[in-house]
């Protein structure tokens, strides 16, 4: 696997957190579904950095992990739909759901609370709607260098 195709992973889901992921929150937030606003600038320790650009970050790192899986998708499987299964199954389930509690010693599974994780169904969903937009859409000169 080429640098290249492993940094434009990075840079669609990086892409797809800030505006596909982001606008869930933000729909969420203005129907009163949310607790948050999109596009948060609260800094997150241990580095102060803005929760967005820390969202996004994450969100890209999970990016090389999918351009690694992408080449084994299925050839009967749409790419958004692995896209879609991707970011529920492992973002999701096992960086927000476990990893990330474990990590900062809080409940896992939103502790139970099935309304946070329906939200979290739908921003996820979405959000792996927007890695393959931009998965398919960018120019291939970014995937092929």
């Amino acid at each position: 696997m080429k640098p290249s195709t492993l940094a434009f992973g990075f840079l669609c889901a990086f892409l797809g957190v800030f505006f596909f992921h982001q606008a869930v929150i933000g729909f969420y937030h203005g129907m009163g579904w949310g607790p948050n606003p999109p596009f948060r600038q609260n800094p997150i320790a241990p580095f102060g950095v803005p929760q967005i650009w820390n969202a996004c970050f994450w969100g890209g790192m999970w990016g090389i992990l999918f351009a690694l899986l992408e080449p084994k998708r299925p050839a009967s499987m749409p790419l958004w739909l692995f896209a879609v299964l991707f970011c529920l199954a492992l973002p999701l389930v096992v960086g927000a759901w476990i990893l990330v509690p474990l990590i900062k010693g809080l409940p896992m599974f939103a502790n139970g609370n099935t309304t946070a994780m329906l939200r979290s169904l739908g921003i996820y969903s979405v959000w792996g709607i927007g890695l393959a937009v931009f998965w398919r859409g960018l120019p291939a000169v970014f995937r092929k260098a």
